[in-house]
């Protein structure tokens, strides 16, 4: 799984993000650098997501799946 770190200080969250932005190029990118580490061919891969910024990711992987996604 991938997501944003957020950072909490005193118990609250700030409103900031730890590291990099998990935005559509890292969710695709991800997913391609992490079936070349582990030998996958992408055709054998499965990506799932429930936004417009899952598709590039949905899109590159064998089978995508949208879960109760947004309109688009």
């Amino acid at each position: 799984m991938v997501a944003n770190e957020l950072e909490i200080m005193d118990g609250k969250f700030t409103g900031n993000v730890i590291g990099d932005i998990v935005d559509a190029q890292y969710k695709a990118k991800t997913l391609t650098r992490l079936a070349q580490e582990y030998e996958i061919p992408l055709a054998q891969t499965v990506a799932i997501g429930d936004g417009a910024n899952d598709l590039p990711m949905i899109k590159a992987a064998g089978l995508g799946i949208a879960y109760m996604p947004s309109q688009k």
